[in-house]
């Protein structure tokens, strides 16, 4: 039933304080950059949904997936790997989607485009970009497929606090969704995906 409900709804639900120019005031289920992880997940939890190809790729920051608690599937949860307190500078949230066509996809990418727009006025929106993508769970999960059948299609918005909030669809080829993987990851499925990012973690995504 959440799925029918729509990923329009799920900004206007999700979202407090509008009209701020703070990263930190966009919340998905309560969760926002600069909380403790630990206040929503337990260390247990959080150590052993590390990703391993995340973190060996970016050494100073760890990433975890972590279980949806509503509206979202999965969440992805990243932290400065020597924080025991678990700070969370980026959050995305995650819900997997069954037969997204793209038409669908890009109809719900923007709307929630627009809801964001709507409510928070001083933000700076990008145009939207669309990229082939191919599923490798080893790797950072933007390279040129050699299908050319999974697409994925995003809008960001920059907060004048240096923060950023991706939206973005992902419509995977219908081979790649079937996939046996050992691997912990959810790439290989069609999502829709809202990815909240603070100033420190994206000046360091910039340098590696």
């Amino acid at each position: 039933m959440k799925k029918i409900l729509g990923i329009v709804f799920l900004v206007f639900l999700l979202i407090t304080n509008a009209h701020s120019d703070n990263i930190k005031d966009f919340k998905i289920e309560n969760i926002s950059i600069g909380n403790s992880a630990l206040d929503f997940f337990n260390e247990t939890e959080l150590e052993n949904g590390e990703l391993d190809w995340h973190n060996y790729s970016y050494k100073e920051y760890s990433t975890s997936l972590l279980s949806g608690k509503g509206i979202y599937d999965w969440f992805k949860i990243s932290y400065k790997s020597d924080d025991d307190n678990f700070i969370i500078e980026g959050i995305v949230g995650i819900v997997v989607k069954k037969k997204y066509e793209d038409i669908q996809c890009n109809n719900e990418l923007d709307a929630a485009a627009l809801n964001i727009l709507e409510l928070y006025k001083n933000i700076k929106q990008r145009k939207k970009k669309s990229y082939k993508v191919a599923y490798n769970p080893r790797k950072i999960f933007q390279e040129p497929s050699q299908s050319g059948k999974s697409i994925a299609t995003s809008i960001s918005f920059d907060f004048k606090d240096g923060g950023k909030i991706i939206l973005s669809c992902y419509d995977m080829d219908k081979a790649t969704n079937q996939i046996d993987s050992p691997i912990r990851d959810i790439n290989q499925f069609d999502t829709f995906r809202i990815d909240i990012r603070s100033k420190i973690l994206l000046n360091y995504l910039e340098k590696v």
